[in-house]
């Protein structure tokens, strides 16, 4: 029985990882997509997500936030991709 719990364990830990390599993928391509302008500084609020302290998210979101309050649309797109969409739970846990 314990042989097939580690492998159990193994193979949700194996998930979990490719879930994150591809969060991150989804993310920063979502940052490739964006007019010049936008794109240095709305990958800089992202890299900080996928990989600041946590201290640092709220100052990453409100500065994508504010980044793309402009362009409605983009922002939606943004707030729908999973770390962005992580990271507003992470600092308002009752909100889901």
């Amino acid at each position: 029985m314990g042989t097939f719990f580690q492998a159990w364990r193994r193979r949700q830990a194996e998930q979990q990882a490719a879930e994150w390599t591809q969060e991150q993928e989804e993310a920063r391509h979502a940052v490739e997509e964006l007019p010049d302008v936008l794109r240095e500084q709305a990958r800089r609020a992202v890299d900080t997500l996928l990989e600041g302290r946590d201290e640092e998210v709220a100052g990453a979101l409100e500065d994508l936030d504010q980044l793309l309050e402009p362009h409605p649309q983009l922002r939606d797109r943004f707030f729908r991709l999973r770390v962005v969409d992580d990271a507003v739970e992470f600092l308002d846990p009752g909100e889901s």
